[in-house]
């Protein structure tokens, strides 16, 4: 495998963790649509993709809202003023974004988009890429 196809197949594999996490509850919303946006160029699948798009849409509205790693570099009295925003912007980001969590992880559980290895591609253009 080239490191080029690792790459990829790693981004995809974060894509499709990512949205099997949000749809079990272990990951927010807003934290996966930053962990998808995050691997979508890497991952080599059009970015005007129905199922990608919403999670740029996500990222976008959200970008400002201290998650993960962030919190520690806010103050608590910040945080917890931005409390109702982030579980009003977390319900909306869950409404909008979960149905294409389904999809996604139908579309890499079926296979339509690969996870395993690239042997859809031409070896060729993946050395290009």
């Amino acid at each position: 495998m080239s490191r080029n196809e690792s790459e990829i197949l790693s981004a995809r594999r974060a894509i499709f963790e990512a949205a099997q996490d949000m749809l079990a509850g272990k990951l927010s919303y807003i934290e996966g649509a930053r962990k998808i946006f995050a691997a979508t160029g890497a991952a080599r699948l059009d970015e005007r993709d129905a199922d990608l798009l919403p999670f740029v849409g996500i990222f976008s509205e959200t970008d400002a809202l201290p998650f993960g790693k962030m919190r520690v570099h806010w103050q608590a009295e910040a945080l917890a003023a931005l409390q109702p925003e982030i579980a009003k912007k977390e319900a909306w980001a869950r409404q909008f974004g979960e149905p294409h969590c389904r999809n996604l992880v139908e579309r890499f559980s079926s296979g339509q988009i690969e996870i395993k290895t690239l042997s859809s591609l031409n070896k060729n253009k993946l050395r290009t890429l």
